[in-house]
């Protein structure tokens, strides 16, 4: 097997272990590993004693895609980063900083595109958590700008979703156990097409659409209810809770 086919199974194992598989992407694997390869091979710089090439790149698509990558973007960049490391040393390449990758949105690239630029960049080094925190930074401008509507998270408290979290980024985001829905919950307990959440105003809601166990929010079932960062929510049995999100990820 080689480089890129590692790179696109290891991008596909991210996109499906990912909760619910939400807001699949039209964006393949293969098209952003080969563009990366691109990026380096065509910038690096040959001297006397090593081929230098890129450890800075900026993977650039049109906001509406990328909204789509916002519940695992950090993942996704410390992927590509790992490849492109792996890349780098098996070609006999040097790079003269670790590699950092950035996830922009940038309404200049078509749809369903990528552009990718990339820098040899000697700079102080970026932590980790200051590298996580720039990219959120960039994650809510693109889902405040692209959706009109303010992100929240929803974090699982129990089931095999337990501690995981997932970013409602629609005006009307649909969940329930069949695979059309946005969120998609694979629970015994939980209907086909159980519930939405739907912006109206100011004002999210959580609507149950007929679901056969119901729908709580703090335990106390309901048909249509406002709910705001705090709150718990149950379908069936699995219960998650609302929580703000913002650029600092607190």
């Amino acid at each position: 097997m080689n480089i890129l086919d590692r790179f696109e199974q290891s991008f596909e194992r991210l996109m499906e272990g990912s909760i619910g598989r939400l807001f699949r992407s039209p964006i393949q694997p293969a098209e952003i590993g080969r563009k990366l390869e691109r990026a380096m091979i065509t910038n690096q710089v040959v001297s006397v004693d090593a081929t230098l090439v890129p450890n800075d790149y900026r993977v650039a698509m049109h906001p509406l895609d990328m909204v789509l990558f916002t519940d695992y973007v950090s993942a996704l960049c410390r992927q590509m980063e790992g490849w492109l490391a792996e890349l780098a040393n098996e070609r006999g390449f040097t790079l003269v900083d670790r590699v950092r990758v950035n996830i922009a949105g940038d309404e200049r690239v078509p749809r369903r595109a990528i552009q990718v630029t990339a820098a040899i960049a000697d700079r102080p080094e970026i932590g980790r958590a200051e590298q996580d925190a720039i990219q959120r930074t960039e994650v809510y401008r693109v889902l405040r700008e692209a959706t009109g509507v303010p992100p929240v998270r929803l974090r699982f408290l129990g089931g095999i979703q337990r501690g995981q979290e997932v970013l409602i980024r629609k005006p009307v985001t649909t969940v329930g156990r069949a695979v059309d829905n946005d969120i998609v919950l694979e629970s015994g307990d939980v209907s086909r097409h159980h519930a939405r959440f739907e912006y109206a105003g100011h004002e999210m809601r959580v609507v149950d659409v007929g679901s056969t166990n119901g729908t709580r929010v703090n335990g106390k079932k309901v048909q249509s209810q406002a709910v705001r960062p705090g709150d718990e929510i149950t379908f069936g049995t699995l219960t998650a809770q609302l929580l703000r999100f913002e650029p600092d990820g607190v």
